[in-house]
């Protein structure tokens, strides 16, 4: 695990709060770690990893520069395009992803095909990372898709993790109405539902950091000029073809996907307003490992119990709606445990990260909307990108 320390610069900021447009001199510094472990040695077999060397061609064109990153079914690969010599990042699927009978479901290289063709004069397309490029290359462990994708800078989450309390409520505009206009794309467009929004997995435009470079300095030109984009469809599905059964990170997940009714891109919608909040506040929306032992509570019960005491009790229509209901609600649509358990407002709490109370009421308001239980409530990235929250945001 090696650190980097991010500098931010000039950060939009009055005193503690975060919200005015105002710009104080001042200089934010943190190290945040970078995960530098290397992936899985026994996942270099038949059906698994590409074994790659840097300084090797793909295709006849991608020259290897150094990995980026990995996950279970993939590595990725900063990559020299040695045609219009510009850096991509190339990501590398397992052989097994190549394999249709092993897929289950997955089509990554699908979703990026469908929003590279679909509509790119679209106001949401500059913000999706698109695919460059594709190919299939014949190695050691099978055969492996090859995603060529636009190599990107720095994510939000780094840049949330070097501040020391909440995001900045200008730059969180930013962020909220590029993701927005993406998941307007994503959904209306193309019929996908990205299905993991977290810092992560929104990027900003701009060279990958440099190979060993410990100290990155952005600043305010920066954080207020850059395009941020929403990557990483290796979870996504199409609305035609909805395959997982378990979607988001637990944290994030939606009311329908717990109770296991039918979901659609309104999960998307909920994902992203409780990650909007934790950056607006400085810590998370939902806790589901909050207290379980003292409590005698499961993550699920403390989930649930939280989004009712948050949200109000879920409606006896949706609840028809699924399929684990009865094992968390009675006949009555009460919480089985944990009824009553926690009762706290989105003013309640995101006052306590310094906002003024005017910011506080108005992005309660806005994050009410993307946090209604009821899915078919709740409302889409089209509407959400018309309300006055997002007013004069570019």
């Amino acid at each position: 695990m090696m650190s980097r320390l991010l500098t931010i610069r000039n950060v939009l900021r009055n005193g503690r709060s975060r919200s005015s447009p105002t710009r104080a001199s001042s200089t934010l510094s943190a190290i945040f770690p970078r995960n530098n472990s290397p992936e899985p040695c026994h996942r270099y077999e038949p059906g698994g990893y590409h074994p790659v060397t840097a300084g090797e061609v793909y295709n006849q064109r991608y020259q290897i520069v150094r990995k980026l990153g990995w996950g279970f079914y993939s590595v990725v690969w900063l990559v020299q395009d040695l045609k219009d010599q510009r850096l991509a990042a190339m990501k590398i699927l397992v052989g097994d992803l190549t394999t249709a009978g092993k897929r289950g479901g997955w089509d990554e290289l699908g979703v990026l095909k469908v929003l590279q063709e679909t509509n790119p004069q679209s106001s949401g397309y500059r913000h999706v990372c698109q695919l460059l490029d594709e190919f299939t290359h014949q190695g050691p462990n099978g055969n492996h898709v090859c995603l060529v994708l636009e190599a990107m800078s720095l994510s939000v989450l780094d840049v949330y993790c070097a501040l020391p309390d909440a995001m900045p409520l200008p730059l969180l505009k930013r962020v909220c109405k590029h993701v927005l206009r993406a998941l307007c794309y994503l959904h209306e467009e193309c019929g996908i539902i990205h299905t993991d929004i977290k810092g992560d997995n929104i990027l900003m435009t701009g060279p990958p950091p440099e190979e060993g470079q410990l100290n990155i300095e952005v600043d305010d030109d920066y954080l207020m000029s850059t395009t941020f984009k929403l990557s990483d469809f290796g979870a996504a599905n199409f609305m035609s073809n909805r395959f997982a059964e378990v979607i988001q990170p637990e944290s994030l997940r939606s009311p329908e996907v717990i109770i296991g009714a039918e979901w659609d891109t309104k999960a998307d919608i909920w994902n992203f307003g409780c990650l909007v909040y934790e950056f607006a506040r400085g810590s998370k929306l939902f806790d589901p490992h909050w207290a379980n032992e003292k409590n005698k509570m499961n993550p699920t019960q403390t989930h649930l119990s939280q989004i009712a005491g948050l949200c109000g009790e879920f409606p006896s229509e949706f609840l028809d709606r699924g399929k684990k209901s009865k094992i968390y609600f009675d006949d009555q649509g009460f919480l089985l445990k944990g009824a009553g358990q926690y009762s706290i407002t989105l003013e309640d709490l995101l006052i306590r990260a310094g906002h003024p109370s005017k910011d506080v009421s108005e992005i309660s308001q806005f994050l009410s909307l993307m946090l209604i239980v009821d899915p078919r409530e709740r409302w889409s990235a089209s509407r959400l990108l018309d309300h006055s929250w997002l007013n004069n945001v570019n």
